[in-house]
């Protein structure tokens, strides 16, 4: 198969995820969910940076609520400007619709500075040499440009990692990416 562009995979990778059903979907994230838990930077961690998943990507729900049972903080990002500042959450109530419908932490959240922070990491397609195509905002990108010591965790689907993926030289790979 010859290299698709970004925008091509993109859009294969959505249609792919619209086209899951409910009990597929609960079993891969329960799959993710314990690879990460498993994961020596999460089991070391003391505050895990996530992500509040939305429509059909990887859920991050289950594994959130496992790490607060496990006495970790999670803090989730806040677009600011051109930036992702992360926040201290404990629940669904310390969020609100943010950016493109995203849940992110409200105001009165408390904004957190940990670049020993495990990061897990969205994204529509990755490639077995750690490259990620987002969404296209480059947000994560970025924050990793300014912040490079985080250990970089993708989690995605099966169909969202391929052989290879255009990569650009400002794009930062992941340190791993699990699948089911």
């Amino acid at each position: 198969m010859e290299m698709w562009e970004k925008n091509e995979i993109r859009k294969w990778v959505k249609e792919q995820r619209e086209a899951l059903d409910a009990a597929t979907q609960t079993l891969w994230d329960e799959s993710i969910c314990r690879q990460v838990l498993n994961t020596p930077a999460i089991r070391r961690a003391f505050c895990v940076f996530c992500y509040a998943s939305f429509g059909k990507e990887a859920g991050t729900w289950k594994l959130m609520e496992a790490l607060w049972n496990q006495g970790k903080y999670i803090a989730l990002p806040k677009v600011s400007g051109k930036d992702l500042e992360f926040y201290a959450i404990s629940g669904k109530r310390d969020l609100e619709e943010g950016v493109m419908g995203i849940m992110e932490p409200k105001p009165t959240c408390l904004r957190i500075w940990d670049e020993g922070a495990p990061v897990v990491v969205p994204g529509l397609a990755f490639d077995k040499s750690g490259n990620r195509i987002g969404y296209g905002g480059g947000y994560y990108d970025r924050f990793f440009k300014q912040e490079p010591d985080h250990f970089r965790l993708a989690i995605g689907y099966g169909f969202q990692l391929f052989e290879r993926i255009p990569a650009e030289p400002h794009d930062i790979p992941m340190n791993r990416i699990i699948t089911p």
